[in-house]
């Protein structure tokens, strides 16, 4: 079973596609924001639907568990009406590397690819001020 990552662990920096179907190469200086089910991610994209994403960001979308039919019909769908990019992870094995905490965002800072702080956030509010 693969590790999960810790505080000063090399990231790897894979490419993710958008819902717009956009390929993007995560940061490797920057914050990754990643969520984790329906309740996480709509706190993330409620925020950025508000707030303009900073281009440092990457906001990374567990969608391994999604079964295709409703991924398709339901989630897709949804997530095509925000302007921000949300890039969906499909890679099961890539996905339990990255932190988890159950019901709350995991923010990731990067630089030089590694990780150098570990959040674990809630609220919009939370959000806010991590980029105040």
């Amino acid at each position: 079973m693969a590790k999960m990552l810790q505080v000063a662990d090399s990231v790897t920096p894979v490419k993710l596609n958008s819902q717009h179907d956009k390929e993007h190469k995560l940061t490797q200086n920057g914050i990754w924001i990643v969520t984790w089910d329906k309740t996480t991610t709509a706190t993330a994209n409620n925020f950025f639907d508000t707030y303009k994403m900073p281009s440092h960001v990457n906001l990374i979308v567990d969608v391994s568990q999604v079964p295709s039919g409703i991924l398709n019909l339901f989630v897709l769908p949804k997530m095509k009406r925000y302007n921000h990019d949300i890039l969906l992870s499909f890679d099961e094995i890539y996905n339990v590397t990255l932190p988890y905490k159950e019901d709350y965002l995991t923010i990731l800072h990067v630089k030089n690819k590694k990780i150098t702080k570990l959040e674990f956030l809630k609220t919009e509010s939370e959000l806010r001020r991590l980029f105040d």
